[in-house]
């Protein structure tokens, strides 16, 4: 009679305890289906903004689209392409995006900057930068694309 009672409740915490484990396991599920949903809505919210931010710069490009580029010179249009390149990086600016042009003569970093040949330079020392190919952008302190650049060649 007490191996049963003992049996019986056993049986009773085993029942306990799975179904404890189910109902942690259904939260578990659940906490990480809410947690998706959050990350994929923030996702879209900074799209969003993004988006938002850019619009501008493309209803300007409508705008000079509409006029006739035969009667302009070409430092007007030069001018014009300047404008908008302006308004654009302000877009980017608006989040945290900065534009990285490093100049010659500038230490080569690579966790800043990509090389993508060598170029030698009189007078300049070896593994600085010899020319920016293509400029680079950051988020805030962290590298969105490496800069391109030409490097001095190094005397190894």
């Amino acid at each position: 009679d007490a191996e049963v009672d003992e049996v019986s409740q056993l049986r009773t915490q085993l029942d306990e305890a799975r179904n404890a484990y189910l109902r942690a396991l259904a939260d578990s599920h659940n906490t990480r289906r809410r947690a998706d949903q959050e990350v994929n809505s923030a996702r879209g919210r900074g799209v969003a903004s993004v988006a938002h931010s850019v619009l501008p710069v493309l209803e300007q490009i409508d705008l000079m689209l509409q006029h006739d580029f035969t009667a302009m010179q070409s430092e007007q249009l030069k001018a014009a392409i300047e404008m908008l390149k302006q308004s654009m990086l302000k877009a980017l600016a608006i989040h945290g995006v900065t534009r990285n042009e490093p100049q010659p003569g500038d230490a080569f970093d690579p966790h800043e900057h990509e090389a993508v040949m060598q170029m030698p330079v009189a007078g300049m020392a070896p593994g600085h930068i010899a020319l920016c190919m293509q400029a680079g952008y950051r988020i805030g302190d962290s590298p969105l694309r490496p800069a391109k650049v030409a490097v001095t060649p190094t005397d190894a």
